[in-house]
């Protein structure tokens, strides 16, 4: 018999149909949440919106019979439309009507054989990579938002008074009438009002223990109590970790490995503690005033490991109710939905894209062209978006894809107003080893983009293009100049860079000395001490220019209990010593032949950047730096980037060191390889 049984594909047309009726339930709710107006038929229509969403994933996930799960969607989605035309919300009455006609067309477009269901297995525990758990369960029911039901109004009695006859009459029925509507309104307010404090009984003071000590222990937790508090002690732990996991500078990037195995231990833990754990997570991403980012993380990656699209659209919930143009939001989410195995994140990143939200679209198109899930009908679209984000997150992805539509969107690309766009442009011109990437980065050199082009053209230059960024150096010593003269790998740049160790400009002498250190391998390190705090970049302007006279830690503490200044992090750096490597080239310098290119000590090759890649402990954007430079020196690709887990990222370096094996090596030239 379960041989005869289909797979419940997400891609399926009837389950792209129930996508989209999905989607336009929670705009419809969130069309309500945003109702100022006070009705009475707003909240009942929320309620119907949720059991509705509960019948829909029912039928996502068959933990019912899906064709009379789809009914029930259908029937509660109009009686919540039914109250939402009495409430005159428009917007959210279309909203529900596309959703009722989606669900018809998933039942017209329903399969007539039987469907898989899930099924349930003990929960193993995670290895390298982020698990798949399945938990028998009822799907889970949102909670919306929605205008409280307005009271209603006291019944006002109306005192009989006699018809008047005469003006003198009728002025004493006017004060008559004064006197009964201000004896009502007094009347209402002492009903309304609470008892003044002279009539509260005081409360006597409780008794207080010795410090120390209890006259009682708390009471007992039951069950489901437990299981919430363990829930969130899982909860902030995958929130920190899957923030905190990348690794410092000077780190080795294999070091995260503890962390992110410690990560997924608690995923399982959260699946092992049952339903009761995955119910109570929403409203512990919900609980804040303001966007955690380790809360948004920790919602999205858990639910990406558990099965069905319920978990999934909890993370989603969690993101509009942020906004999803905020960074602090939309940035974890998407580092969280690049990693997870959840099935239904192609169709759930799909509905986003469907969105008229920017940030939903770029949210949409960064992830999906991450995990190359870009359709060639979608890059086709996405090479001529008008949004630059976007067209600049597409980029990449035209490029890997080796699209048709590669080179008129780079050639678009290139004269964009917006910078970003024309960086996006030169790092896909390498990825894809465009034949023309090292004229255009030394025309964006000299044009608007300046600096940031340097590095960009030193991966890919040739032997003229580096002299040329060693005579910009010398003009212009800043500390990007220096380090694309680094990169760039002329020997002859080796005296110049010795002289700029002594600049008294700021960070001059530090970039040089990397430069060097990158150019020479000559393992000449320094050891310096700096205060943790150092190390944080923090992107937040500080409002008052001026620094305060001690740390906040000790201006909020009492004085008599300062706290310690803690202790200093030990980094090591490359030497800015000039006698240090003025000595170092002396005695080694004849040995490297001037025309040829130089990195870490030896004749550049691809191996060499593979080998950068792999065991040294660089920064993740000078790794993806080097995995462009391997795109355009070998003209071939396969999928790399630091975010990926460990496991991932060796699966990866593994890939590309049997592309760089089976790829013809000259040590020391400058050529470049063609986009295959």
């Amino acid at each position: 018999m379960d041989t005869a049984l289909a797979a419940a594909d997400p891609t399926s047309p009837w389950m792209k149909h129930l996508e989209q009726a999905h989607r336009l339930a929670h705009v419809a709710a969130r069309a309500i949440g945003e109702e100022s107006e006070p009705s009475p038929h707003l909240a009942p229509s929320a309620q119907h919106v949720e059991r509705g969403l509960v019948a829909v994933y029912d039928a996502f996930d068959g933990r019912a019979d899906r064709l009379t799960s789809l009914n029930i969607a259908h029937s509660r989605f109009w009686d919540a439309a039914i109250l939402l035309a009495r409430a005159g919300l428009s917007g959210a009455l279309a909203a529900l009507q596309a959703a009722c006609e989606e669900l018809v067309g998933a039942e017209e477009r329903f399969p007539r054989v039987p469907l898989a269901v899930p099924v349930a297995r003990p929960i193993q525990a995670g290895t390298d990579v982020p698990p798949s758990h399945v938990v028998p369960r009822t799907s889970l029911r949102p909670r919306f938002r929605a205008p409280p039901i307005p009271e209603p109004e006291e019944e006002v009695s109306v005192v009989a008074l006699p018809e008047p006859t005469t003006f003198a009459e009728l002025a004493a029925a006017a004060e008559a009438a004064r006197r009964v509507g201000a004896e009502q309104i007094k009347a209402q307010a002492r009903r309304r009002a609470l008892p003044p404090p002279t009539e509260l009984k005081p409360k006597e003071p409780p008794a207080e223990p010795p410090p120390g000590f209890a006259f009682l222990p708390p009471p007992p937790l039951d069950e489901d109590a437990f299981v919430r508090r363990w829930a969130r002690e899982c909860f902030e732990e995958v929130g920190m970790l899957g923030i905190q996991r990348s690794p410092l500078a000077g780190d080795d990037w294999r070091a995260c490995q503890a962390l992110e195995k410690r990560l997924i231990g608690a995923v399982d833990a959260l699946a092992a503690l049952g339903p009761v754990a995955i119910a109570s997570l929403e409203p512990l991403a919900l609980d804040a005033p303001a966007v955690n980012p380790m809360a948004v993380f920790a919602i999205t990656l858990i639910g990406g490991c558990l099965d069905g699209r319920d978990a999934l659209a909890g993370a989603e919930r969690v993101l509009h109710h942020f906004g999803p143009a905020d960074p602090p939001a939309a940035e974890p989410f998407a580092a969280a939905m690049k990693i997870t195995p959840n099935p239904f994140i192609p169709t759930a990143l799909r509905s986003l894209h469907a969105s008229t939200e920017r940030g939903c679209r770029a949210l949409a198109v960064e992830v999906l062209a991450y995990r190359g899930w870009l359709t060639a009908a979608e890059l086709e679209a996405l090479a001529d978006d008008e949004d630059p984000r976007i067209f600049a997150l597409a980029l990449p992805a035209l490029a890997a894809a080796r699209h048709p539509s590669f080179n008129r969107a780079v050639a678009r690309a290139l004269g964009h107003t917006d910078l970003s766009v024309q960086e996006a442009a030169l790092d896909a011109m390498t990825l894809g080893a465009h034949p023309h990437v090292a004229a255009a980065a030394r025309a964006a050199a000299v044009g608007r983009l300046g600096d940031r082009a340097l590095v960009r053209l030193a991966i890919v230059a040739s032997h003229e293009d580096a002299g040329w960024l060693l005579e910009r150096m010398k003009g212009s010593p800043t500390p990007a100049a220096i380090e694309a003269v680094g990169w760039a790998g002329l020997v002859t740049a080796v005296p110049a860079l010795i002289g700029l160790l002594a600049s008294e400009q700021e960070d001059v002498p530090l970039a040089a000395g990397a430069a060097l250190d990158r150019l020479l391998g000559a393992n000449l390190i320094d050891t310096i001490e700096i205060m943790p705090e150092a190390l944080d970049d923090v992107p937040v302007a500080d409002p008052d220019p001026t620094p305060p006279a001690a740390r906040l830690a000790v201006l909020v503490s009492d004085p008599r209990d300062q706290p310690p200044a803690g202790s200093s992090e030990t980094l090591e750096v490359p030497s800015a010593d000039p006698a240090r490597w003025r000595a170092y080239w002396a005695e080694h310098g004849h040995r490297h032949e001037p025309s040829l290119r130089l990195r870490r000590g030896h004749p550049y090759s691809p191996s060499v950047s593979l080998y950068e890649l792999d065991r040294l402990p660089l920064a993740p954007d000078d790794r993806r730096r080097l995995h462009r430079e391997l795109a355009v020196r070998t003209g071939r690709l396969t999928p790399f980037d630091p975010h990926d887990f460990a496991h991932v990222q060796e699966q990866s370096l593994a890939a590309w060191a049997a592309l760089v094996k089976a790829s013809a090596e000259t040590p020391g030239s400058w050529g470049r390889a063609t986009g295959r």
